[in-house]
């Protein structure tokens, strides 16, 4: 069975799992790097929903396998009632689509010390981009999501899930095999920082 028709089935059976799914004859596996250098807890079932909060909220709370249509519909509906009045052309330029102004749009925040309107309205772009299969905005969200205090304690298996989905939907899957190494120690470095050791 292929994986949108196990996501389907996942869907239909109303197991609306996020992060690391359950394992089911014929059904897609795990959706978290096999790596072990992501020291990941693998929380089942994922701790939070998209009911729980804001889709502007949602980018800091809930892995892809949490977006199926009506969340994808609200995601965009919600951009969509957004007016820029701050942020620049890129910010601009994101909320109407395009998948590279919303990857700069969210570097440009890096790094992100607290999280504000203009950080959740930009990174909700970039959430939206990478739910297009944007192999590069799911690395990105993967990367910022590792990087930055998302308000509860599963980040690293949340940006494990984004890097995760960028790579089955990446051209070059390679690619992410290089940027993994480096994303590992960014992470590593910012727990060191943060536990003080």
């Amino acid at each position: 069975m292929d994986e949108a028709k196990a996501d389907n089935t996942q869907e239909q059976n109303g197991r609306h799992l996020g992060g690391p799914r359950l394992v089911v004859a014929g059904q897609a596996g795990p959706t978290m790097p096999h790596n072990p250098a992501w020291r990941l807890t693998r929380p089942f079932p994922w701790p939070h929903e998209p009911d729980q909060t804001s889709p502007l909220a949602w980018w800091r709370r809930l892995p892809p396998d949490s977006f199926h249509n009506a969340e994808r519909s609200l995601l965009r509906a919600t951009l969509g009632n957004v007016r820029v009045l701050h942020g620049g052309d890129d910010l601009a330029a994101a909320l109407r689509g395009d998948a590279t102004a919303a990857v700069g749009a969210a570097l440009a925040l890096m790094p992100i010390m607290e999280v504000t309107v203009p950080v959740d309205v930009a990174m909700t772009s970039l959430l939206y981009t990478a739910l297009q299969h944007d192999a590069t905005a799911a690395l990105v969200m993967s990367q910022i999501v590792g990087l930055t205090d998302v308000g509860h304690e599963f980040a690293t298996e949340l940006a494990a899930s984004w890097f995760e989905y960028g790579r089955r939907h990446s051209d070059d899957p390679r690619k992410f095999d290089q940027a993994e190494e480096a994303l590992l120690a960014a992470f590593q470095e910012r727990q060191n920082l943060d536990y003080g050791a």
